[in-house]
């Protein structure tokens, strides 16, 4: 065996292993999202669009457009509210005068069915067909003042139910009187007390609230305080930059931005004038149209009502005096006191005047005093003879101041209705006008400062 034999290798020193460095956080307030990139440039762009002059000029221009802008759409925000409160406040009105129509309608038809009873038996066909039209209309005016105006659908309910049971009383009275029954008295009497106790009320309240909404209306259509705020802003605005950029331009007129000026102090001039314009007619309308509209119907209430007392004071048979003779007192002294506020008022009621509305009741009520001399002397046959005969004078006279006050008041009715809703046009074509100047303003502003960014470049 040999003795040479080679001596084996020895063993190789494994390679330590390499354990992977932990990842590297992220610096606190720089997270490592996707979003970085696009939002750096981003910042970058926006960063070199508004750095130095040329950026505060865009900026400027910006502000400048925006306030043009701002005062168009306020303008025209305020001309077209004004026309819609214009519209607001004619329905208003409207719905007045229907409240102030079923007032006056059931003291007519209270007034025709408490003199009719006088007669007895049958009765004067003109004055049942005059009751029966008043009750008709009061019916139908009650359902369009109910649509017409939702707010007061509650209280013309009522109403509704106070008519209807008043019609069943007089439908008895007059079935009583046809009989000669003393009863039928009494039930006229009901009737016409609880017209005044439950009716009057409620009348007293819609008239009230629809007034009052349309005397908010009329205030709210001529309004200017905001337009003359914004507007004024936007022209200090516009002016502040112009004072700006000529300074760092040494440009002293800027023809954008004077440009856009004149617009909106045009616009400014035209919102405000046609809002005092408003305001004047809304001023004259309120005192002329709408309140003679009111006296007058209030007059021809209390002259049905005072009618209507003069027949319950002979149904009384020689009471009269403790109670009918004092409610026609009161109603007499109420229809003088509108019939004097009324010649304050601009006559608007066609032919005819006020005074010849004093003179037509006047009549009445001397022909009144005679049908109370002979009820008080005890010829009550004799004053229901006066108060009742078509030829005689309480019938003729009064008849003579109902026509000539309802003459009146459609007079007023119609001027009413032409003249709270004239100036809606004009409120509504001026908001497209100060809409237009405001964009107008914004592009000349614009277009001002485009051009002085590009002389600085």
């Amino acid at each position: 065996m040999s003795q040479s034999s080679a001596a084996p290798a020895p063993p190789r020193a494994s390679a330590p292993s390499v354990r992977p460095a932990p990842p590297t956080p992220a610096p606190a307030g720089r997270p490592n999202t996707p979003a970085t990139a696009p939002r750096s440039r981003a910042r970058a762009w926006l960063h070199d669009r508004f750095e130095g002059t040329p950026g505060r000029m865009r900026l400027l221009a910006a502000l400048a457009a925006l306030a043009s802008v701002v005062f168009g759409v306020v303008g025209a925000w305020t001309l077209w509210s004004a026309g819609q409160a214009l519209d607001r406040a004619g329905a208003a009105t409207e719905q007045v005068v229907r409240v102030q129509a079923i007032y006056a309608d059931l003291l007519r038809a209270d007034a025709d069915a408490t003199n009719a009873f006088l007669v007895g038996g049958l009765e004067d066909p003109a004055q049942r067909a005059d009751y029966d039209a008043a009750m008709a209309r009061v019916a139908s005016t009650i359902a369009l003042a109910a649509q017409s105006q939702p707010a007061d659908g509650e209280a013309l309910a009522a109403l509704n139910v106070v008519a209807a049971d008043y019609v069943s009383l007089v439908q008895q009275a007059r079935a009583y009187n046809r009989q000669g029954l003393p009863v039928g008295q009494a039930y006229i009497t009901n009737a016409s007390d609880t017209l005044r106790t439950k009716a009057r009320p409620i009348l007293d309240a819609l008239l009230q609230a629809d007034t009052d909404r349309a005397r908010a209306e009329f205030a709210a259509a001529s309004s200017a305080v905001v337009l003359v705020v914004v507007g004024v802003l936007a022209t200090a605005v516009l002016v502040l930059v112009g004072v700006w950029l000529a300074r760092r331009t040494h440009r002293y007129v800027n023809v954008g931005l004077a440009s856009a000026t004149a617009a909106v102090l045009a616009g400014l001039i035209a919102g405000v004038s046609v809002l005092a314009s408003i305001g004047s007619d809304v001023r004259r309308v309120s005192g002329s149209a709408f309140e003679g509209t009111r006296v007058l119907t209030v007059a021809r209430t209390a002259a049905f009502d005072a009618r209507a007392n003069e027949s319950l004071g002979l149904i009384a048979r020689g009471q009269a005096g403790a109670k009918r003779e004092p409610d026609w007192k009161a109603a007499d002294v109420t229809v003088n006191a509108h019939l004097d506020g009324l010649a304050t008022l601009s006559w608007r009621g066609g032919s005819g005047s006020a005074a010849a509305l004093k003179t037509a009741w006047a009549a009445y009520e001397r022909a009144h005093a005679e049908v109370r001399a002979a009820d008080d002397v005890g010829d009550w046959d004799g004053a229901v003879v006066l108060a009742t005969d078509a030829a005689k004078g309480p019938r003729t006279s009064f008849a003579a101041f109902e026509k000539a006050s309802a003459s009146a008041l459609d007079g007023f009715l119609s001027a009413l209705s032409a003249d709270v809703r004239a100036p809606i046009t004009g409120a509504r074509g001026t908001a497209l006008a100060l809409l237009g100047l405001g964009l107008v303003g914004s592009g000349l502003a614009t277009r001002g400062m485009s051009r002085r960014l590009e002389e600085y470049r």
